[in-house]
């Protein structure tokens, strides 16, 4: 391979394993939502989440690692939707906050 070859290469190599990686933290991402609407007896919409923002922040140990914030939508009633918010850093979920609702 090529020097030229090889700088093309590496780039979209990169760029597909932080694209594989990220795909499984959202699926944990999604289960974390889901789990929270049933215990807290709500119905998790569109079975998605949706990212919302990607930085690079320092780890508990202080090492970088990717933070992400998804966003997902909830409804109690049916009528009206909720937002959630999962904040995750690498593939651990730091925290889950959910828009109040009428019970």
């Amino acid at each position: 391979m090529t020097l030229t070859g090889l700088l093309v290469f590496i780039p979209i190599a990169l760029l597909a394993v932080l694209w594989w990686k990220g795909m499984g933290s959202k699926e944990i991402a999604r289960r974390a939502g889901i789990r929270a609407c049933r215990e807290a007896g709500v119905q998790f919409l569109d079975d998605s989440v949706a990212l919302h923002k990607l930085r690079v922040r320092r780890g508990p140990r202080g090492t970088l690692a990717l933070y992400r914030l998804y966003d997902f939508e909830f409804t109690s009633s049916g009528e009206r939707r909720h937002n959630g918010y999962i904040h995750m850093l690498g593939h651990y979920v730091q925290k889950l906050e959910m828009d109040p609702y009428p019970e």
